[in-house]
């Protein structure tokens, strides 16, 4: 597929809800076209239904602990690597907008 019809790039484009020029309707139709035709080699790709799947390309396994229980940390031991507490309370940098 070399290109996809005008047609075809106003219908995604129309499903995105983007407004395009006539030269990009011209560029997304190759460039789609590219997309669909990557993803039409992955569908011919013959996959054995009754193969292991691969997951990841290594063996490795996660190697979990078991949480354990320490020491709680006071109250000053947890403000003293704060740079500003006020009230019992670490003040931090505002990183929300109003």
């Amino acid at each position: 597929m070399e290109k996809l019809s005008e047609k075809q790039v106003d219908h995604v484009a129309n499903l995105a809800r983007l407004a395009i020029s006539p030269e990009e309707k011209e560029k997304y139709g190759v460039q789609l076209a590219s997309i669909l035709t990557e993803i039409d080699k992955i569908n011919k790709v013959n996959i054995d239904e009754n193969g292991e799947i691969l997951i990841a390309p290594t063996n490795n396994q996660n190697k979990f602990c078991e949480d354990e229980v320490g020491e709680m940390l006071t109250k000053d031991e947890i403000f003293k690597n704060a740079k500003h507490v006020v009230d019992g309370y670490v003040v931090v940098p505002k990183v929300l907008n109003d």
